[in-house]
C-alpha cells in the first residue's frame, strides 16, 4: 500500500527539538545510493556547485592526473558519487554549528554500518568518554526496507548497543521503505510483516510515517531524537514510502511489478501532495509557492553553469570525512621515527607489567607466569612474545597514543598467553597492568572482549581508527580463519578504502595461523587471500633507491606479516605509529610461538637503535660468516622457520642457510636480492624452498628481485595491481 502507516502529525516541543541543531555536536551517517546525493546536499551541506562539477567531471583535471600518476607511481580509483563521504560544519540561524560527517561506503549494503559507529564512537572518546560526550555525537544509519531484513550484518550491529566500549548512546535507524527490494517484493524478501521487525528483538521503538507526509517524517524524527536523548537506546524510523522510478538509471520496474506502478504513475509526487495541502489549510498562497520553486530553479541552474569554472581539487581531501593535520599522502615524501625504546624504561615497564595491588587475589597460575615474566626481564635474554606485546603497547601509551584491542578473546588470549586485564579470584574485579603503568602521563588502554561477530566488530575497529591516526586500534580473531566472515569488510574497506575514497587507517589485524593437529578449521589465516588483494606489483622490477622499504609501505594498500620473533613484532606495532602515513597490518599471529623457548628475544633487540626487521638473515653465525659453504638457501615465515633449524640440526647439516621473510607484502625485493647475492654457490633453480599459501606470490616476486633491471620480465598482468577486488590480481 502506497500511503502506508502513519504517525501523529503533532509537532514535539521542548529544548531537543532538532536531530541535528541542539542535540548532536556531531552526526554521523550513512545513507543508501540515491538518497545519498540528497543527504549530501540538504544535510551535511555539500556546495551544488562541487556536485554538479562532480556530474559533470570537471571537478578534477584529468590529464594533469593521469601525468602526476606516471611520476608518482600511484593513482587513487576514485568511486561513483553516491559512494563518497564528506564532512562539513552547518552553521544555523540560532548561532548553534552540527559537524555532519557521512561515511564514505561501498554497494555492499549494511556493510558501513558498524564502520559508522565506531566512528562515532570514536568520536565521543576523544570527546571524553562520557554520557554526555556519547549523547553530543549521534549516529544516524539508513537503511533500506529489503537489507534492513535480509542482511545479518545488521544484527550484529543492534547487538553492540549496550556492550561495554561499543556503546554509541542510541543510533536512530532510519528504513527508507520503498516496498520493494530492486525487483524482489516484499513477499519475498522477509518472513516478518514489517522490515523493521528485526528492532522487536531488541525491544526497540518503531515509528512507521507516511513518507508522503512531510510533517508526520519531521515529527518522528523529532520524537526519535528525543527518545535517543533521553533513553540512549536505539530506535527506528520505518519511512514507508515508495520508489518512482527503477533501481538504475536503465532499469524499467514495470517488467517485475506492473500493478504497483500503474499506481505509482497515477500518483501525485510528494511535493505536490504537499503543497495542495498547505494551500487547501491557507498556510502559503499559490505565488509563494511559485516564488519558492523558482528560487530552487535559479539556483539549481546557476550552480549548473558554475560548474563549468569549478577549481579543480588535485588532493581530492574534500572526499575524506576526517582529515589528519600533518599526515601525508602516498605521493607525499614520508618520514619515520626509530621504535627503539630506552633500555631503563623498558624495564620499569616489565616490573609494572608484574604487579598487582596489594590485597589482590590473583589466580596462582598467574603467580607463577609473572615471577617467571619478571625474571626473564630483569635477565634481559628471554622476553617472549606477550611480554614484547605489552611493552610496545606501554611504550606506546606513554608517548600519547591511544591503544585499543578487541576481539572475542582479547583479554586473555585465545591461548592463554596475553592476560592483559586479570581478574580478582575473589571479586572477580579487573585489573588492567597497561592503565596503571605509573610511569608519568599516559593514554588509555582499552582491552576489550567483543561479541562472537568478526564483520561487524571488525568494521567497527575500522571506523574507530579512521578518527585518529594516534591510535592504535587492533581487532584480533579468534583464529585467523575466521577473518572469511568479515571478508566483505576486508575487501571493500580495509584493502581498498586509501585507493577508492584517501581515507588511510593504521588498523592492525591478528590473525591466528598455523597448522597444530587441529585439522583443517582453526589453522590457516588464508594469506594467499590477503596477498591476492595486495597492490604490490610483484612482476615490476624495483630501482631500490633510498628508502625503498618505507616508499614501498607508502604507496601499498596493506602490509601482510608472518613475523618470528617478539622484538620485530614489538617494533611492528610501534612502526604503525612512527610515521607520518597509516597503513594496515595484516599479521598472521602465531600460537605454538607463544610458548617455545626458542621464541625469544633480547631486551636489547627492542633498545635505541633497533628496529623492524623485513627480511632476518641467516642467525647462525658459523653459517652467516661461511657463506661460500652454502649449497642450499630456504625462505620461509612464521614458525616455520623453528621447525626448519630444528631439523637442520637433526640432519647436523651446516651447507643450508635459512632466511625468514618477515614482511610478506610489500615484497622486500632489496634484501632478498642482497640475500641471493650473498650465497654465490646456491643453485636458484633448486634452491629456493615453496612454501604453501604463499608460493605465487613468491615465485613472480623473487624472479623479480633476481633479474637485472634492463632485461625484459614479461608482464603477467598487462596493467599495474590494484586492491579492488574486480581489478587484476595473480591467478
Amino acid at each position: 500500500m502506497i500511503q502506508g502507516v502513519r504517525v501523529s502529525s503533532r509537532l514535539y516541543s521542548g529544548r531537543e527539538c532538532s536531530i541535528m541543531v541542539l542535540v548532536a555536536v556531531c552526526a554521523t551517517t550513512w545513507t543508501p545510493r540515491r538518497f545519498h546525493m540528497r543527504k549530501l546536499r540538504n544535510v551535511v551541506g555539500k556546495p551544488l556547485v562541487q556536485m554538479f562539477a562532480e556530474f559533470k567531471g570537471t571537478h578534477y583535471d584529468f590529464e594533469n592526473l593521469v601525468e602526476k600518476s606516471q611520476t608518482d607511481d600511484w593513482l587513487f580509483a576514485g568511486d561513483v558519487k553516491y559512494h563518497l563521504g564528506t564532512s562539513n560544519v552547518r552553521e544555523f540561524a540560532s548561532g548553534k554549528s552540527v559537524l555532519a560527517t557521512l561515511e564514505a561506503n561501498p554497494s555492499h549494503l549494511e556493510t558501513v554500518n558498524t564502520v559508522t559507529l565506531g566512528r562515532a564512537r570514536a568520536k565521543q572518546y576523544y570527546l571524553g568518554n562520557t554520557a554526555e560526550t556519547r549523547s553530543r555525537v549521534m549516529p544516524i544509519l539508513f537503511h533500506g526496507d529489503a537489507s534492513f531484513a535480509g542482511q545479518g550484518v545488521c544484527y550484529e550491529t543492534l547487538q553492540l548497543a549496550h556492550v561495554q566500549e561499543f556503546d554509541v548512546g542510541g543510533t536512530i535507524h532510519v528504513i527508507i521503505n520503498n516496498q520493494v527490494g530492486f525487483t524482489t517484493d516484499p513477499v519475498d524478501d522477509r518472513s516478518t510483516m514489517y522490515s523493521s521487525d528485526l528492532g522487536k528483538g531488541f525491544g526497540l521503538p518503531v515509528l512507521h510515517v507516511n513518507g508522503d507526509d512531510p510533517v508526520a517524517v519531521t515529527s518522528a524524527f523529532q520524537l526519535a531524537a528525543e527518545w535517543r536523548q533521553t533513553w540512549a537506546t536505539d530506535v527506528i524510523v520505518d519511512v514507508i514510502c515508495y520508489r518512482r522510478f527503477g533501481h538504475n538509471e536503465t532499469d524499467a520496474p514495470e517488467y517485475t511489478q506492473p500493478m504497483l506502478y500503474k499506481q505509482i504513475a497515477k500518483h501525485p509526487r510528494t511535493h505536490v501532495v504537499f503543497e495542495q495541502k498547505l494551500l487547501a489549510s491557507g498556510s502559503v498562497s499559490q505565488a509563494e509557492m511559485d516564488s519558492i520553486r523558482a528560487n530552487l530553479w535559479k539556483q539549481h541552474e546557476e550552480a549548473f553553469a558554475a560548474a563549468d569554472a569549478f577549481k579543480p581539487d588535485e588532493d581530492m581531501g574534500n572526499w575524506v570525512a576526517t582529515k589528519w593535520e600533518g599526515f601525508v599522502r602516498p605521493t607525499d615524501k614520508a618520514s619515520s621515527h626509530p621504535t627503539g625504546v630506552d633500555l631503563e624504561l623498558l624495564r620499569k615497564i616489565g616490573a609494572k607489567l608484574c604487579e598487582v595491588p596489594e590485597g589482590f587475589k590473583l589466580h596462582n597460575g598467574l603467580k607463577r607466569q609473572l615471577k617467571k615474566k619478571l625474571e626473564d626481564i630483569e635477565s634481559g635474554e628471554t622476553i617472549d612474545w606477550a611480554t614484547a606485546e605489552a611493552m610496545s603497547f606501554a611504550s606506546l601509551l606513554l608517548e600519547g597514543n591511544h591503544v585499543r584491542i578487541t576481539g572475542q578473546d582479547v583479554q586473555r588470549g585465545t591461548f592463554a598467553h596475553r592476560h592483559c586485564v586479570v581478574k580478582d579470584q575473589n571479586t572477580g574485579q579487573d585489573y588492567c597492568f597497561l592503565n596503571n603503568l605509573d610511569l608519568g602521563p599516559q593514554e588509555n588502554f582499552i582491552a576489550r572482549n567483543s561479541i562472537l561477530s568478526e564483520y561487524g566488530v571488525l568494521g567497527f575497529e575500522l571506523g574507530y581508527s579512521y578518527e585518529n591516526p594516534r591510535a592504535l586500534v587492533i581487532w584480533e580473531a579468534q583464529f585467523g580463519d575466521f577473518a572469511n566472515t568479515a571478508q566483505v569488510m576486508i575487501d571493500q574497506f580495509v584493502s581498498a578504502g586509501e585507493h577508492k575514497w584517501l581515507q588511510q587507517s593504521g588498523l592492525v589485524m591478528l590473525l591466528p595461523h598455523g597448522y597444530m593437529g587441529q585439522g583443517a578449521e582453526h589453522s590457516s589465516c588464508r594469506l594467499e587471500r590477503f596477498l591476492q588483494l595486495s597492490d604490490d606489483d610483484e612482476d615490476d622490477i624495483p630501482a631500490f633507491e633510498n628508502d625503498f622499504g618505507r616508499n614501498q609501505v607508502q604507496k601499498a594498500n596493506w602490509q601482510v606479516m608472518n613475523i618470528s620473533t617478539p622484538a620485530n613484532y614489538f617494533h611492528a606495532l610501534r612502526r604503525q605509529q612512527h610515521r607520518d602515513f597509516r597503513k594496515p597490518m595484516v599479521l598472521a599471529s602465531p600460537k605454538n610461538l607463544f610458548r617455545l623457548r626458542q621464541c625469544v628475544s633480547q631486551l636489547s633487540d627492542m633498545g635505541p637503535g633497533s628496529r623492524f626487521r623485513r627480511l632476518i638473515p641467516e642467525r647462525d653465525t658459523k653459517i652467516a660468516d661461511n657463506p661460500e659453504k652454502v649449497k642450499r638457501l630456504v625462505f620461509c615465515s612464521g614458525k616455520l622457520y623453528y621447525e626448519l633449524v630444528a631439523e637442520r640440526e637433526q640432519l647436523g647439516l651446516d651447507n643450508v642457510a635459512i632466511v625468514t621473510l618477515e614482511q610478506i607484502a610489500p615484497f622486500p625485493f632489496d634484501r632478498v636480492k642482497a640475500m641471493l647475492e650473498m650465497y654465490p654457490n646456491v643453485d636458484i633453480g633448486d634452491g629456493i624452498h615453496p612454501g604453501n599459501a604463499i608460493w605465487p606470490w613468491w615465485s613472480c616476486c623473487a624472479i623479480s628481485a633476481i633479474w637485472d633491471q634492463k632485461l625484459c620480465l614479461h608482464q603477467l598482468f598487462g596493467v599495474r595491481k590494484s586492491p579492488r577486488t574486480w581489478g587484476p590480481g595473480p591467478t
